[in-house]
Formats: C-alpha cells, structure tokens, sequence
C-alpha cells in the first residue's frame, strides 16, 4: 500500500534553499523519488517555489531546480471548490487552508509540513517530517 503525503511548500523551500531543517525534509522527498512515497505538491506551491527561490538562486538554476521536483513529485491543481472551501472555513491562514483543502479532495494520507498548527482544522492530519519519518517506520 503506498502512502500519499501533500508535502507542503515550507518542506519544498527547505530543500531548494538548503535551510537548517532541509536533511529530514531531503529524507521525505528521497523516499518520494524512490516510488516509496507517492508525493504530491499542489499547483501553489510550484508558483511559490519559483517566486521564492529567485531570492536564493540565478533564474535558470530556479528553473531547473524547479523542473526537477517535477519529475520527482506529482501536482494537483487547485480547483475552485479548493478556493471556496478555503474562503467560507474558519481557518486563519487562506494558504494552508486552500493546501488543506487540495489534501482533502485527492485522499492525501498525511500533510507533511514545518507548520503542523496551521492545518489543525484540516480533515488530513498534518505531521513535521521527523515525526513523520520515525512514523512511517510503523506503517
């Protein structure tokens, strides 16, 4: 049985940029590009990434950075419904909050994020990628 984690954008930017968290996170994606996980990002975090790794890297390495994650993760584009679920729930972050959403709608099994207290009110239980990891140990 293959597990399906949304992996948040915060786990994807600790990769790129090399942040201090990014060695649990690099396991998370490792796993992923392995066929172990089935990992998925959704269409906000590949706009995000870009607009974020322009600040850390030339245009051409964000590109193909980017484009590397692509071949290693799937991407689910954010629907409306995403948007109005997101808008008329009592979530405080709208980001998170259309991510939750999109976890929801694709029978995510875990959101694997470094702001697990952002996604309390998510249906998907969220999870930070250390926890996760001594977790999938037991599945």
């Amino acid at each position: 049985m293959s597990v399906r984690i949304l992996l948040d954008t915060s786990i994807i930017i600790d990769n790129l940029a090399c942040r201090d968290e990014h060695g649990e996170s690099l396991q998370v994606l490792d796993l992923c590009e392995n066929g172990v996980l089935e990992g998925i990002i959704t269409t906000v975090t590949v706009m995000d990434t870009m607009y974020t790794m322009r600040k850390h890297l030339k245009p051409a390495e964000a590109r193909n950075a980017v484009q590397i994650l692509l071949q290693i993760v799937g991407v689910v584009p954010v629907l409306r419904s995403d948007l109005n679920a997101a808008l008329t729930g009592d979530s405080p972050d709208f980001e998170d909050a259309v991510q939750a959403s999109c976890a929801a709608r694709v029978k995510a099994d875990y959101i694997v994020t470094r702001n697990v207290g952002a996604f309390k009110r998510s249906f998907v239980p969220a999870v930070v990628p250390g926890d996760f990891l001594r977790m999938l140990k037991s599945i």
